[in-house]
């Protein structure tokens, strides 16, 4: 009777989650309807179409340097000499592509399996270096949009304030953060079902994988910093797609609503390519921050297929190289 009251929770659990993801799928292709109304699909064919060449080569080559900082992020998240750095990269531009060419975001575990393919070490541990690295991803981009919206709404501004002190403050309070997600979801998400038991596992393993971290503070303040240098370089490479479409907006307001678009990505309505979602996030944000809505909408669209494309190039290298890689260690 256990087991068959276990295996009815399962499929109800797989039934539930098959569901969430066709409704967060239905509801990106609405947002992406609605915003390429908004764009004008000529419009945005326009953008790709008139687009600098030689600003076009610059933001692949900032791509590059971007897939080079997460390469050594993921070094300093795992063990020393766990992984070179050249295979680093390679594993980063991989998985990168495949978290966004899977639907519903089912490509984020090619992370965890690419390092264990790498490095030997199980896939459960790796599971916990992608959340880590996901909260580093969230607490940096926490730090760049609270950062510019005080230059650009200034102190000042009451609600420019409180958004800011919203965004920076927990990745102030990090692991004190962890520590109180971690108690609510013992205390709280495991008592309900499987699906809470997953979710408490889950904050389990990046709190360990922090708190492993900060017992090697060199490692976790180097991780620190590379995700926020690693971030300014995908600010410039919006930055530079915008003026290569002949936008040429002031830095720290591309920072402002290029953050602001990818923290949107966080929400639970997932295509491929984060496709409806980036976009939605991008048009209200510069929307917010005083550009024309068809500006807005067309050129996010434009700048997220460049990224589309620079995803798939420096993915199909990685994927290439690796693959290369293992056959000649399997021989």
């Amino acid at each position: 009777m256990a087991s068959t009251h276990t295996s009815d929770a399962m499929t109800k659990s797989s039934t539930g989650r098959v569901t969430w993801r066709i409704a967060g799928a239905v509801i990106a292709i609405l947002l992406l309807a609605i915003v390429a109304r908004m764009a004008g699909p000529s419009a945005v064919w326009h953008l790709l179409r008139s687009t600098d060449g030689r600003l076009l080569a610059a933001a692949l080559g900032m791509s590059a340097a971007f897939l080079t900082l997460r390469g050594l992020r993921l070094r300093l998240l795992l063990e020393s000499g766990g992984l070179s750095w050249l295979t680093a990269i390679l594993v980063a531009a991989a998985a990168q592509a495949a978290a966004l060419f899977a639907p519903a975001r089912l490509g984020e575990l090619a992370l965890p399996w690419l390092l264990t393919r790498t490095t030997g070490r199980s896939f459960s541990a790796n599971v916990g270096t992608l959340l880590a690295a996901r909260v580093l991803d969230l607490a940096t981009l926490g730090v760049w949009c609270g950062a510019a919206i005080l230059l650009i709404r200034g102190l000042d501004e009451p609600m420019a304030l409180a958004l800011a002190l919203l965004l920076l403050a927990p990745t102030l309070l990090l692991p004190i953060t962890l520590r109180a997600a971690d108690w609510l979801a013992i205390r709280w998400l495991a008592p309900r079902g499987l699906a809470g038991r997953r979710w408490a596992r889950r904050l389990r393993r990046v709190r360990k994988e922090i708190d492993t971290l900060r017992a090697r503070p060199a490692r976790l303040w180097g991780a620190l910093i590379t995700s926020f240098l690693m971030w300014g370089l995908q600010w410039s490479v919006a930055w530079i797609l915008l003026a290569a479409m002949g936008h040429t907006w002031p830095i720290m307001k591309v920072a402002a609503g290029a953050s602001a678009a990818a923290v949107a990505n966080l929400l639970p309505f997932n295509m491929i390519g984060n496709l409806g979602t980036l976009e939605a996030g991008w048009t209200a944000a510069f929307v917010a921050l005083g550009v024309p809505l068809q500006v807005a909408a067309a050129s996010g669209l434009a700048a997220h297929l460049w990224g589309l494309i620079f995803a798939a190039f420096f993915g199909a290298i990685g994927w290439t190289a690796l693959t290369l890689k293992g056959s000649r260690l399997n021989a």
